[in-house]
C-alpha cells in the first residue's frame, strides 16, 4: 500500500510536461506544494483535464472514508472498476481520472530489522528508469484524489503485493481520456528500485 511519494518542483514539472512532452499545460492559478514528501491527507498537485484545459490542481490525497470520517482511503484498486459489484470509485474511474507526478515513491517491504528494541520494515524507493519524472495513475472527486494500484510487476513483487499503476508518457492521454483496460497489466514496465538505508 503506497503511502508516500516525492513531489518535483514546479520548474521540473513544467520542463517535463511542456518542454519534453510538448503538452499544453496552463499556468497554475495558485501556489502549489512542491519538492516535498507527500503523505495521505496532504495536498499535492495532480494533472487533470478540466474546463477544456490541461492543468495542475492541488487536491488532498485520500477520499473520505465512508465508515470513519477520521480516515481516508488513498489507494484504489483498478480491478474494482471491472467488477460487477458497485464501488465508491466507479464514477471517478469513469469520468475523473488524473495523473500524479512524482520524482519517486516509497514502499515498505516484507523484511524487518530491529534497532534499539524497535522493529522496522525495510523501505525501498521506486521510479520510472526511462523518464525524468514518474507518472502514476490517479482518480479524483471534489477536492480529493486517490492513487490507483494494480498487480505488481517483477520488480515490485518481492517487496509488495500491489504497486501504483505507473503511466508512461506515451500512455498519458489514454489514461486521461480513453479506454484504459490495456494499462492494467504493468508486467512489462520496468522500475528502478533502491533499498533505503536502515535506521541507526
Amino acid at each position: 500500500m503506497c503511502n508516500q511519494f516525492q513531489l518535483p518542483n514546479l520548474a521540473e514539472i513544467k520542463k517535463y510536461l511542456v518542454s519534453d512532452l510538448n503538452l499544453p499545460l496552463t499556468e497554475p492559478a495558485v501556489n502549489l506544494p512542491q519538492n516535498q514528501a507527500v503523505f495521505p491527507k496532504k495536498d499535492a498537485p495532480v494533472l487533470l483535464y478540466q474546463n477544456s484545459q490541461l492543468q495542475l490542481v492541488p487536491k488532498s490525497w485520500g477520499y473520505p472514508s465512508p465508515v470513519d470520517n477520521k480516515k481516508v482511503i488513498f489507494n484504489a484498486r483498478v480491478e474494482r472498476f471491472f467488477e460487477n459489484k458497485p464501488s465508491m470509485w466507479d464514477s471517478s474511474f469513469a469520468k475523473s481520472r488524473c495523473i500524479i507526478i512524482t520524482k519517486q515513491f516509497w514502499e515498505s517491504g516484507h523484511q524487518t530489522y530491529a534497532v534499539n528494541g524497535h522493529t522496522y520494515h525495510e523501505r525501498y524507493s521506486f521510479r520510472d528508469p526511462n523518464a525524468s519524472l514518474t507518472l502514476i495513475a490517479g482518480i479524483y472527486q471534489d477536492d480529493h484524489f486517490s492513487m490507483v494500484t494494480t498487480k505488481p510487476n517483477a520488480d515490485m513483487a518481492p517487496i509488495h503485493d500491489r504497486m501504483p499503476l505507473i503511466i508512461t508518457a506515451a500512455e498519458l492521454r489514454r489514461w486521461l481520456f480513453q479506454n484504459f483496460t490495456s494499462l492494467i497489466d504493468r508486467s512489462q514496465l520496468p522500475l528502478a528500485v533502491k533499498k533505503m538505508p536502515q535506521r541507526k
